[in-house]
């Protein structure tokens, strides 16, 4: 049976597996820490006093942010900003998923259906008030109905310049 710990160069060591059990991370967590700066003597072992320094700098560093918001050590810092990326990509891949399905829908397209739209209601709009009028005129003098035509042609080119201009309409509100 192998020995997990030995000394090497006057040095505590412990072996690959064992520092993996130790800190709780697969073996090729090791390898990817070795990379970030973890000290390493030999291959397949370990210094167990820096080995410990570093990973807690490591995790702690991770968890513990400047004044900036920032991670302090450079390993927590690529962490960091590695785990952003990743979520970034997720969101992009998200949106592209809901484009592929249909979910979202071109931008001009949207403004030429919305553009046909606006305009077949204003011309909707707009030819009511004679509409109105000529249902009135058989009860009220010819002068009456144009006034009423007037008026109601005022009030929606009104409201259609007001919903033009800001997007909502609000009706002003009437004397007693």
């Amino acid at each position: 049976m192998e020995s997990n710990v030995k000394m090497i160069e006057e040095t505590l060591c412990i072996s690959a597996s064992y520092a993996a059990e130790l800190f709780g991370v697969h073996r090729n967590t090791l390898a990817q820490w070795v990379k970030l700066g973890m000290p390493k003597m030999r291959n397949g072992w370990y210094p167990l006093k820096g080995c410990f320094d570093w990973v807690l700098d490591y995790r702690l560093g991770a968890n513990e942010d400047d004044e900036d918001g920032e991670p302090k050590t450079d390993a927590a810092k690529k962490l960091h900003h590695e785990a952003k990326l990743k979520e970034q990509q997720a969101a992009a891949a998200e949106l592209k998923n809901a484009v592929a399905k249909g979910e979202y829908v071109r931008r001009d397209e949207v403004v030429s259906e919305l553009q046909r739209f606006f305009t077949s209601l204003k011309r909707s709009m707009t030819g009511y008030s004679r509409s109105v009028a000529m249902e009135v005129a058989p009860y009220v003098g010819p002068e009456l109905v144009r006034e009423i035509e007037q008026s109601i042609s005022d009030k929606t080119n009104a409201v259609l310049l007001q919903m033009s201009v800001r997007g909502v309409y609000h009706a002003k509100k009437g004397r007693k």
